[in-house]
């Protein structure tokens, strides 16, 4: 199984899962399962319990016929799996269906009224037909302008360009392990112990890995890493602008060069321009101050400016995999495989990498589940990592 994205600066796609399976009998020749739901858990064999790792749709079923029944040698039959967001990805704006009732003259469009970011995203994946206890949607920190949709748009780009207001790259929506579909405003990755806490709906860990000596308990073991110095994520320059202003007149663009641009002169002499932009965003203002979509969007030029003008070391893969369930190290690593989840913050200890309980945020998780023997399986699950000092600054608290 795969969810996530696999970095901050990345957009959150579709999750993936894929079941193999040794059907001779073609039990899983069947129209009616196409569509169905499908739940993937793993076990833990040190507490005896099973863990829900993800949760989808049947997409297809593909059959190698190459051998014929009984003579098959490996699995033969795969069940491709997709998560809610291939729903939302396909599912296109009915003019007088969803949204708003639109302004007079404004006909065979989709029309939603300005309003507060999170009232905006449950509204869209009302729409679309989400069930309350199918969404986790916090709060976020701004409100939005009023915006139109054409009829080949869909809903997973309208709730994209809702996040994307909140703060682009920071906010994330995102599907997690129980399948849902969630949106973080920028606060859950600033603070997420002080969110988590008046969130009845997320349950946030902070995980630990390490590797030889430092493997103790609560401790998962890491059994393969590597880490890097990325110059392609290294952000010099940013512009943002919104689309339209707090009245919902369209921004005069011809401010961009004095207002929006930020820049590192340091960085840009040291590593040429490293770019990153957020365009048209449909951000109206900051809900808890008095911060003008034009004001936010400066801030978060500045925010990624400041934070990633420098290389910084970076996970290039870290990857746990299972113990016999009586190895000293089999509890931490196994809870650890079974429930970590996009969002939560795992702290490295590797010598090697002169990493000393250096935090990162999951913004990814692969998830591999092989048999091994009656009594566990052979799990091997890698995280993709974004070091939480990146989040270092938060240009917001400083106003």
């Amino acid at each position: 199984t795969y969810a996530g994205r696999q970095s901050e600066l990345d957009t959150t796609d579709t999750g993936t899962a894929t079941a193999w399976f040794y059907d001779t009998s073609g039990t899983l020749d069947d129209d009616d399962l196409i569509g169905l739901q499908v739940m993937f858990q793993l076990y833990n064999p040190v507490t005896d319990a099973w863990h829900i790792r993800w949760r989808g749709q049947i997409d297809d079923i593909e059959h190698d016929l190459i051998d014929t029944p009984p003579s098959f040698t490996l699995a033969n039959v795969a069940v491709r799996c997709v998560g809610i967001f291939d729903y939302l990805g396909g599912c296109k704006m009915l003019p007088g269906v969803f949204g708003d009732v639109a302004p007079s003259g404004m006909n065979g469009v989709v029309f939603y009224e300005d309003e507060n970011v999170d009232d905006r995203i449950i509204q869209l994946l009302t729409d679309a037909g989400i069930s309350s206890d199918m969404r986790v949607v916090f709060s976020g920190n701004v409100d939005v302008n009023e915006t139109l949709y054409d009829p080949d748009d869909v809903i997973l780009q309208a709730v994209r360009d809702a996040a994307d207001a909140e703060f682009p790259g920071v906010a994330n929506f995102y599907e997690d392990r129980y399948g849902r579909c969630v949106f973080h405003g920028r606060f859950a990755r600033f603070d997420p112990e002080t969110v988590a806490a008046s969130a009845s709906n997320w349950d946030f860990q902070s995980w630990s890995g390490a590797t030889r000596e430092d493997v103790v308990t609560d401790v998962a073991q890491v059994r393969e890493f590597s880490f890097n110095r990325p110059r392609a994520r290294i952000i010099n320059s940013y512009v943002a602008w919104p689309r339209a202003d707090e009245n919902g007149v369209e921004y005069d663009r011809s401010g961009i060069a004095a207002s929006q641009v930020i820049t590192d002169a340091t960085s840009i002499s040291a590593y040429g321009y490293r770019g990153g932009e957020a365009p048209d965003l449909i951000i109206k203002s900051n809900i808890n101050n008095s911060n003008t979509g034009e004001v936010e969007c400066q801030l978060f030029g500045s925010f990624y400016v400041r934070n990633y003008a420098q290389p910084r070391k970076a996970v290039q893969r870290v990857t746990f995999k299972s113990h016999h369930p009586g190895d000293a190290r089999a509890a931490a690593t196994y809870d650890l495989m079974c429930r970590a989840d996009i969002s939560d913050r795992l702290s490295l200890t590797i010598d090697e990498a002169g990493l000393n309980d250096e935090p990162f945020f999951i913004d990814g998780i692969a998830v591999e589940c092989r048999p091994a023997n009656g009594d566990y399986d052979y799990i091997t699950v890698t995280p993709n990592l974004t070091p939480a000092s990146y989040y270092g600054t938060d240009v917001f608290s400083e106003e």
